[in-house]
């Protein structure tokens, strides 16, 4: 062998090796870069999936806040209503009641699905004093067959007042939620 041949075989041989380097070179960066896309996708789906939950937990406390506000201000305007003159009929009243029960629910199933634990449990109160109160309410004012009616009405008047104290519990924990998730 000649020092042409050996001179040539040194540069292919080069050559080669900085071929295969840059091909090696250029597999890794591309394997990083696919990665890093698909980490970059993942923290973006990530992203999108919590401000999603946030804006159903916000949602789920709004809708359950003020179907608790509405059941309150019933059991307040209740007894004015039956105490009054004009006093609405039985049935009108367990219509209305039977409504704002079921959207109590709807509400207290929303916040129950979305929200954290905190909240539910607070939820679960305001859902249960609303409801229980109200039932107990319309059984007791069945149950009277004379129109004295001070002792449901007086109870009633009690389940407002816890209604309103577990509501605002409730607030307080949809706010820690909401300001720890912000």
């Amino acid at each position: 062998m000649g020092p042409e041949v050996a001179t040539q075989l040194i540069t292919v041989t080069a050559t080669l090796g900085g071929v295969v380097l840059t091909l090696l070179t250029n597999a890794f960066l591309e394997r990083r870069r696919a990665r890093d896309s698909r980490n970059l996708e993942a923290m973006r789906l990530n992203f999108e999936h919590a401000k999603w939950l946030r804006d159903e937990r916000q949602k789920a406390y709004r809708n359950l806040s003020e179907a608790g506000e509405e059941v309150l201000q019933w059991f307040r305007d209740l007894p004015t209503l039956v105490e009054s003159r004009d006093s609405i009929p039985l049935h009108e009243a367990l219509i209305r009641w039977n409504h704002l029960r079921a959207e109590l629910r709807k509400a207290f199933n929303q916040v129950a699905l979305f929200g954290t634990d905190e909240v539910r449990t607070a939820a679960l109160d305001v859902w249960r004093t609303g409801r229980n109160g109200g039932n107990d309410f319309f059984r007791a004012w069945r149950g009277l067959d004379e129109p004295e009616t001070s002792a449901p009405l007086e109870m009633l008047r009690t389940v407002a007042s816890h209604l309103g104290t577990a509501g605002d519990t409730f607030l307080d924990a949809c706010r820690k939620d909401l300001q720890k998730n912000a």
